[in-house]
């Protein structure tokens, strides 16, 4: 099947519209990172339906969209930012990135990792958004990726070092999840030694169970995490659903 791929500076599409307009300090904020399969899966919509509600943020990779078909499936009264990756010319669907929040983001884009993959010749995406916080100097930076996969561990390093930069240039907190990829031993080395490098914490599961290789994780800079947890009575996609609870604490 035919792919198109966006360029880059057109690559973030916006719908929804949350009527909050900040984060609030002291607050309990819930967010779940959840690689979706393209929803292909059976029941995914059934279970999207019945979590997407107790949550604020929502990072989801392998998000395939058709605009004027399955639109529907995405809560209209929350704030989404799509990083499209490429669009499937025969079916009209995209595929990306989808970040989705109560709040509304003051300003958002995806980059394109520097390397694509191999055979489709296809970029990862990450999508950032900046959202206010009351009575708070900075905003929260949210950052949702999807890291490049049937590459060496050198593109990955590379893809790693474009969204670092982007988290130096930031002084208020962040919150980094996504699927990483990481199904050797260096990209796990180099990940969790780059995030101790910019004091990003990598936020650790009450249930962890994953032992032999650990793809999806979430980081945090400047947030205070209340609990976390992997949802294993979720079974709709190859990935196991991420939740956690945290607060942005009062200065």
């Amino acid at each position: 099947m035919a792919r198109t791929i966006p360029q880059e500076s057109s690559s973030l599409r916006h719908f929804g519209q949350s009527e909050q307009p900040c984060f609030r300090t002291g607050e309990h904020y819930g967010i779940l990172s959840w690689n979706i399969f393209k929803s292909k899966k059976k029941n995914w919509d059934r279970d999207f339906s019945r979590l997407h509600p107790i949550y604020d943020l929502l990072l989801l990779q392998e998000a395939k969209i058709n605009f004027t078909e399955n639109i529907n499936h995405y809560d209209p009264d929350y704030s989404w930012i799509f990083g499209e990756s490429f669009a499937l010319d025969r079916c009209g669907s995209s595929c990306g990135v989808l970040t989705g929040s109560r709040i509304h983001q003051e300003r958002a884009f995806n980059r394109h990792g520097p390397v694509r993959e191999p055979f489709l010749h296809t970029p990862k995406s990450t999508a950032f958004a900046y959202y206010g916080i009351q009575n708070y100097p900075g905003q929260l930076l949210v950052i949702n990726s999807h890291f490049i996969n049937f590459r060496q561990s050198t593109a990955f390093e590379r893809q790693l070092l474009q969204v670092a930069e982007v988290i130096d240039s930031h002084q208020g907190p962040i919150l980094f999840a996504g699927d990483f990829n990481t199904w050797n031993g260096r990209r796990r080395t180099y990940l969790h030694d780059m995030m101790k490098t910019h004091n990003m914490e990598n936020v650790k599961f009450e249930n962890e169970s994953r032992t032999f290789m650990t793809l999806d994780y979430i980081f945090t800079r400047g947030l205070k995490v209340k609990e976390a947890h992997l949802l294993h009575f979720i079974q709709s996609s190859d990935h196991l659903p991420l939740s956690m609870w945290f607060e942005i604490p009062t200065l």
